[in-house]
């Protein structure tokens, strides 16, 4: 299958990194800054096209990742019914289709960056449109980067921006947090990132082997009076479970809004 990619920054050329050894990929980016600064092992895995209309021509499957801003008008140059993905952030399957000349199959999917290491996970709703060897194809293709969750409900995915789209940020903000307080009582610098890093990769990956809900998990490492509760108390104290919630509903309101307001800026898939 020929598949056509409009925009090639981090998370567009990610993906045509992806399907690079499974489909043929035809790539298009507006900014010539952006194309010089491909890399040339990419390059010799896919071709660039001059123009939208150009890859129009050629692809079979178009998947949008430019800037929202810029979404509408790759949307509208769509001739024919052919399967559309969108991973813009905040632009709705209503104004995907709106934009399109004809009714079509059309998916809208939120990754998150860790794709850029194919250990993302992206979740998508499609629209009525798509049938069930649309959403299979929607998911062989985000699987080359990592997870995926295929979601019913559309609005879902704002809930999904707010976890796992903002989320890599939640975590480097309590890596930074971890090797700061290391720093702080004594650590150097470099073995207390180390530290964190490994922590929080361990600990998630236990999580995953495990299949342990991370409550049970807590309670193993948990002993009465020992460091580890009164460091839990600690972070009660402080509100750290709330702080979290309200990160990700914030972060979920966001997005909501942005949807109604039109074209979002400063999205997780910017």
């Amino acid at each position: 299958m020929k598949i056509g990619i409009v925009g090639l920054g981090k998370m567009g050329s990610a993906i045509a990194q992806g399907l690079s050894g499974n489909y043929e990929i035809t790539g298009f980016e507006k900014s010539e800054a952006v194309t010089k600064s491909l890399r040339p092992s990419l390059l010799k895995k896919i071709r660039l096209a001059e123009s939208v209309d150009a890859l129009m021509d050629d692809a079979e499957l178009i998947i949008i990742a430019t800037k929202p801003a810029q979404v509408a008008q790759v949307v509208e140059s769509v001739p024919d019914h052919r399967l559309v993905i969108s991973i813009a952030a905040g632009i709705s399957l209503k104004t995907l289709d709106a934009s399109r000349r004809e009714n079509g199959p059309t998916i809208r999917a939120m990754p998150n960056t860790p794709l850029l290491i194919k250990r993302g996970i992206t979740a998508f709703a499609g629209n009525k449109f798509c049938t069930d060897d649309d959403i299979q194809l929607a998911r062989d293709i985000f699987e080359t980067t990592g997870e995926v969750i295929y979601l019913e409900q559309e609005k879902l995915l704002h809930a999904v921006t707010g976890l796992s789209g903002s989320g890599p940020a939640y975590v480097y903000l309590f890596l930074q947090n971890l090797e700061d307080a290391g720093v702080l009582l004594g650590l150097s610098r470099a073995d207390s990132r180390r530290l964190a890093i490994h922590t929080v990769l361990g600990s998630a990956e236990l999580v995953r082997q495990s299949q342990v809900a991370p409550q049970e998990l807590i309670h193993d490492v948990t002993s009465p009076g020992g460091t580890t509760a009164v460091a839990l108390k600690s972070l009660h104290r402080h509100a750290f479970p709330n702080a979290v919630l309200e990160a990700v509903t914030a972060a979920t309101r966001r997005s909501v809004e942005l949807a109604t307001e039109g074209a979002p800026r400063n999205t997780p898939t910017d």
